[in-house]
């Protein structure tokens, strides 16, 4: 079937080609990645089919004579992600040398470190009077009849509304309404779309704009100055891991007037003024407390670095390294792709995981893990003696407290026991004798080593494993693995220590076919059929 213009034309509008151009023309980008998420790779080779045309006929439209910049772009895509689909993936781009990535679909926008990016966001329909006028009656039953009332509304849209954001402002703007004289109504703004990297690695870097709050990808500022605990929210979209991230994002500051509500544009009408994710919110909120009780507990870190591209995160893993160290614990650093379950379990000598990654694949629910999987701001709660969670989630990395050398003062603080929630006794502080500077947070030196090992070998002999206190992956391979594989040298008796037998020697195995290995058949004899088996 033929392509008619209104196809082609819808097409470059959803993919936002003409704005893609202009911005790869401007920063003289030669070769340009485009990163798709799986379910639009079937668009994949028409979108760059048509970014190439759209190129090429700006370039024609302005100069006659092809420049070394224009006659050797290449647009190209990214077919798969080394980490979440969400995050610019800057290392499958450098693997094509591109200095220029475009991401479609759902994204977290956290700031690139090596190379500029532009998010195209999926666009959904909607009707924004509806949305306004539903909006602007749920303001005002906030503040009618009522003692409690918020300085201002901010409604945060799912991504896939951003498109409406400027009319939905519009339509919200301030007037003869009671809402409009006595509550301010804020649309909250979507982040930059053109990302220009943060090569100075910083942590301190990748917080929000002076002035503006940030949940997820939408950023809002209210001109009353309100505080975040001074205003209502309205979550603009439907049910899904986005509006779960932005209400335990707000947890700790939106249960003054009830919550975050909801305005679905596939179902329309009032606004519900308890979102449909509110229960799970909750049973979230109870599994991060417990998993923060469970970290405490732990001896050995695991920090698992989820991306290798988001602005500050060397800086972030270094930091935890040291706050690990400093708390008397053992930490390993592990990079394994996109983490699951099955990859997690190899480090069974891991007592709990911190995830190193962007804002919206932090927060790992982890039933299904073997260990808890936390983020750097819980890890900052747990590995610190004194501090309690309040129930705040923070996910940037701007809002973990970087780790400090401990005074006299607190080395003697963190002497005094801690009440411990999961085995319901007290444990002394990890901090203390066994800490060690962070340049030796990746192996116990050697005669540490011998002389633990020694110890949890004479309390292997006696079965008495479990009383080892592990402090490395070494001593959990020596003390709590059963299978240790053939010993090289004469076995001994576990009972009286004396030499028993040795290994059996090497022999050599069956050949042939699986069908009738040679063996099988001189003992079958040759009356017997090769397939005949007992």
């Amino acid at each position: 079937m033929a392509t008619t213009t209104n196809d082609v034309d819808n097409f470059n509008a959803a993919y936002d080609v003409a704005e893609t151009t202009s911005w790869i023309r401007r920063g003289g980008y030669r070769r340009v990645a485009l990163q798709l998420p799986d379910e639009k790779l079937g668009d994949a080779a028409t979108l760059a089919r048509a970014l190439t045309r759209s190129l090429a006929a700006a370039d024609d439209a302005e100069e006659t004579v092809p420049t070394a910049e224009t006659s050797g772009r290449e647009v190209f895509v990214l077919a798969d992600t080394t980490f979440g689909a969400c995050c610019v993936d800057e290392v499958g781009a450098a693997h094509r040398d591109a200095d220029a990535i475009v991401h479609y679909g759902r994204a977290c926008c956290s700031p690139t470190s090596r190379t500029p990016a532009r998010f195209v966001f999926d666009q959904s329909p909607m009707n924004v009077d509806d949305a306004a006028s539903s909006i602007r009656a749920h303001a005002e039953s906030l503040v009618v009849g009522k003692s409690a009332r918020p300085k201002a509304v901010v409604v945060i849209a799912d991504q896939e509304y951003f498109w409406a954001s400027a009319a939905l402002r519009t339509r919200l703007a301030p007037s003869s309404g009671a809402a409009g004289k006595d509550l301010e109504l804020v649309v909250a703004e979507a982040v930059n779309v053109e990302v220009e990297p943060v090569r100075s690695g910083g942590v301190r870097s990748v917080a929000s704009s002076e002035g503006h709050e940030r949940v997820g990808a939408s950023a809002f500022a209210t001109t009353s100055g309100a505080s975040r605990e001074e205003c209502a929210y309205v979550w603009l979209g439907k049910e899904g891991p986005a509006m779960t991230h932005a209400m335990l994002v707000l947890s700790d500051v939106c249960e003054r007037f009830g919550g975050v509500a909801q305005y679905n544009p596939d179902v329309g009408g009032s606004v519900s003024t308890e979102a449909d994710g509110a229960n799970e919110t909750a049973r979230a909120l109870k599994r991060r407390r417990f998993l923060i009780a469970k970290a405490k507990e732990a001896q050995v870190v695991g920090i698992v670095a989820g991306t290798l591209g988001v602005a500050g995160y060397q800086e972030m893993i270094s930091n935890l390294r040291k706050l690990i160290a400093d708390s008397g614990r053992k930490s390993y650093t592990i990079v394994a792709g996109k983490p699951n379950p099955q990859k997690l379990a190899n480090f069974p000598e891991i007592e709990v995981f911190v995830m190193v990654s962007c804002e919206l694949t932090a927060l790992i629910d982890g039933r299904d893990y073997l260990q808890p999987v936390i983020t750097p701001y819980e890890a900052s709660i747990a590995f610190s003696t004194g501090k309690t969670w309040m129930g705040e989630v923070k996910l940037d990395f701007a809002s973990v407290p970087a780790s400090e050398t401990p005074s006299d003062a607190d080395a003697d603080a963190d002497a005094e026991p801690e009440f411990s929630l999961i085995s319901g006794a007290y444990r002394s502080s990890a901090r203390g004798t066994h800490t060690r500077d962070a340049e030796t947070t990746d192996a116990l030196t050697g005669t540490e080593l011998a002389e633990r090992a020694s110890g949890a070998l004479s309390l292997r002999q006696t079965g008495r494993t479990g009383a080892v206190s592990v402090t490395s992956g070494a001593e959990y391979l020596i003390t709590r693995r059963s299978y240790v594989g053939l010993e090289p040298g004469p076995k001994r008796d576990e009972e009286t220590g004396a030499l028993a037998d040795a290994p059996l020697p090497a022999a050599r195995g069956q050949s042939g076919r699986a069908m009738s290995y040679a063996t099988e058949h001189r003992d079958r004899g040759p009356s017997s059929p090769p397939g005949d088996r007992a």
